[in-house]
């Protein structure tokens, strides 16, 4: 009973890590990104932070896997509700709709984050490794492949755009453009 506590305890500490990082991040920026500001906005010890990340670059790669997390978490309710659940291109209008749907605050994140992979590529080896299970689930969606990719393409190129700020659409537009590539995963 006590180690559940511990572990509890521990995981709630990292979380705060976690947090405080990317409120820094977001705050500040990412050249704000120190191991004494991050302890200093979660209101630990520096000791305290190196006992949960050992260095920087365990502290950024924390953050991709928290961002990665929160993606997978609004992806899977995604999937819970899709409107017609079991037919071919379930799991392809689940990505549609979460990476529509995932929060501004984790886009601007993923903004300042991106600048490091420049130094440090490593870093997103996660997200990469998720990327690749992403497709292959894109892939055996029931829909025809080729079809599969463009559609994938389309909704990152969406997602990047907000990332970067790069010809964004107006809300009106954004929506007839994602119920059109829903409609693309309901016919085979």
């Amino acid at each position: 009973m006590v180690t559940t506590k511990k572990s509890n305890s521990r995981s709630t500490t990292r979380e705060t890590l976690l947090q405080a990082a990317i409120q820094v991040v977001i705050d500040k920026g990412v050249e704000a990104l120190t191991l004494d500001a991050v302890a200093q906005q979660a209101g630990v010890s520096k000791g305290g932070l190196l006992y949960h990340f050992s260095n920087k670059d365990a502290l950024i790669t924390g953050m991709v896997e928290q961002l990665i997390r929160d993606f997978e978490a609004v992806l899977q309710v995604e999937f819970e509700q899709d409107d017609a659940p079991g037919t071919p291109g379930q799991w392809l209008r689940a990505y549609i709709r979460a990476t529509v749907r995932f929060s501004k605050q984790s886009l601007a994140l993923i903004a300042r984050l991106f600048s490091i992979t420049v130094d440090s590529p490593n870093l997103f080896k996660a997200a990469e490794i998720y990327g690749q299970q992403w497709w292959q689930r894109i892939e055996t969606s029931g829909i025809d492949v080729t079809k599969a990719t463009i559609i994938q393409l389309a909704i990152d190129g969406l997602w990047f755009s907000e990332v970067f700020r790069l010809g964004t659409l107006d809300e009106p537009h954004l929506t007839q453009v994602v119920e059109t590539l829903l409609d693309m995963t309901r016919t085979t």
